[in-house]
């Protein structure tokens, strides 16, 4: 009788974890990593660490990279966690215009003065 109980548990253990890899390798299938560029509003190496700081804390970026000669976030991202928008938000969000969202005057005004770029 033992050992019976044991096989079958044994045996309901693999439907388990085969379970769990089809639904893993499901989810990875869907999962895209996307990578865009938009301009970011900015001058200094503060303002890049600010920046990419706000972009990398968005779940699901991977990476953020600004240029401040270019102005341009190079963001990597998994579309099915965030989008360019959540990140473009969140970084609006610590006083910085990111592509099509403008940071307010509120969050605008926190920057330090080094910081301040034409609005």
């Amino acid at each position: 009788m033992p050992t019976l109980f044991i096989n079958k548990t044994i045996i309901n253990m693999k439907k388990l974890i085969l379970l769990a890899v089809v639904a893993c390798s499901f989810v990875a299938a869907n999962a895209k990593t996307v990578k865009k560029t938009f301009k970011v509003e900015g001058k200094c190496e503060m303002c890049e660490e600010r920046i990419e700081k706000a972009a990398k804390g968005v779940k699901g970026v991977i990476s953020a990279n600004w240029n401040s000669k270019t102005k341009q976030l190079a963001l990597v991202f998994d579309d099915k966690s965030t989008s360019v928008e959540k990140v473009q938000k969140a970084i609006a969000a610590v006083g910085y215009d990111a592509g099509d969202v403008k940071a307010s005057k509120a969050a605008y005004d926190k920057l330090p003065g080094c910081c301040k770029y034409q609005k």
